[in-house]
């Protein structure tokens, strides 16, 4: 019995130690250089142009943010989640990018109008570091324009390391 004990507590100390550096490593390796890629769109753009849009930033793993629900439907949010699941189904057999509704990211931003291209760093910061491109443009096309236009060296890296993943035709 005293053994038991003995163990049980000796396992959840060392279960503890483990899983407070591991979290304490996934929040350095999150934080440590992870740039941040966003194509803000609307669902007033048209559904070719989101399928495609949606289809070259799951190539890049970029982030697409909307301010709001769809605002076709009096269901809200259950409309806009199935507009979402129809727009990556159709772009990438439901293996499609990630979505979020976050209307600060717009106004963090200074986005107005879409689709916009955003490269950030130090999103937790205040003032974060960010290069954003917008205009009717392919991602492609916005990772190169960020890359030539930006002062920041980590983004203009990234942009790079993002547009090398298209393949050349």
């Amino acid at each position: 019995m005293k053994h038991t004990v003995f163990f049980l507590i000796v396992f959840k100390i060392i279960t503890f130690s483990v899983f407070a550096n591991d979290l304490s490593l996934f929040n350095t390796i999150k934080q440590a250089g992870k740039l941040d890629e966003y194509l803000f769109v609307s669902f007033s753009m048209s559904d070719q142009d989101l399928i495609e849009l949606s289809a070259q930033a799951q190539i890049v793993k970029m982030t697409l943010v909307i301010s709001g629900f769809d605002e076709h439907s009096t269901d809200g949010l259950e409309h806009t989640k199935l507009r979402i699941s129809q727009i990556n189904h159709s772009c990438c057999e439901n293996k499609g990018p990630v979505w979020m509704i976050y209307p600060q990211l717009f106004e963090r931003f200074n986005i107005k109008t879409v689709p916009s291209f955003v490269i950030s760093k130090n999103l937790n910061d205040n003032i974060p570091e960010f290069t954003k491109i917008s205009g009717e443009m392919s991602v492609q096309n916005a990772l190169k324009y960020i890359y030539a236009g930006t002062n920041y060296s980590l983004i203009k890296k990234q942009a790079k390391i993002s547009y090398l993943m298209f393949k050349e035709d």
